[in-house]
């Protein structure tokens, strides 16, 4: 009986360089608050964002970080799970199967799988890769800081306008440059909260 090698089921050695893909994360940390700055295009269009959302004329300076984790809530949960399960559903002649949606998910190809696939991203992204840990950092410890509200709200609005749609329309480069630049959004709001922002 042999012992399995570091190496199984590695069949393309090439794949394993993309591990120095993870600094550059931190390398754009200074791009993400050179276009954060207060008053930028960033900050404008969040406001626009947040106008645009009934009912929030009247938010608080204090509550901006909430307004933007109830949109991101929206787009991640609702907007981008209907999308998935419209995919599901065009991908089988006899439509979505409600009683059993999953079943068919390893036959998925194309625009269906990629709706799949961004929605679950958008998922992973919202709790377990930082935004709502950043979100809830940043309103505990610096509610109406614009440079965090500026970086929380860049990492929605490339989430939701730039990677989510370079998803679906299959622009690879775009997506990964949206997926980078949202990251190093979250990353950054957390460090400047670790180093006493206020």
């Amino acid at each position: 009986m042999s012992t399995p090698s570091l190496f199984d089921g590695v069949v393309n050695s090439n794949g394993i360089l993309m591990i120095a893909f993870g600094p550059i994360f931190l390398a754009f940390i200074p791009v993400t608050n050179y276009i954060t700055t207060p008053n930028s295009l960033v900050q404008k269009a969040i406001e626009t964002l947040l106008a645009a959302i009934p009912g929030s004329a009247s938010i608080p300076s204090n509550r901006v970080i909430p307004a933007l984790s109830a949109f991101y809530i929206f787009w991640t949960f609702a907007a981008t799970g209907a999308a998935s399960a419209a995919g599901l559903g065009a991908s089988r002649k006899e439509g979505l199967d409600n009683s059993h949606p999953r079943k068919d998910i390893s036959a998925l190809r194309g625009l269906p799988l990629r709706l799949r696939s961004a929605h679950y991203n958008t998922m992973e992204m919202f709790p377990i890769k930082g935004f709502a840990l950043a979100a809830a950092l940043a309103q505990i410890t610096a509610p109406t800081n614009q440079n965090l509200i500026n970086l929380l709200g860049l990492h929605v609005l490339l989430k939701t306008f730039i990677y989510y749609p370079a998803y679906i329309l299959d622009i690879a480069p775009l997506r990964s440059l949206a997926h980078l630049g949202a990251t190093a959004s979250v990353i950054n709001v957390a460090w400047q909260v670790a180093t006493g922002a206020k």
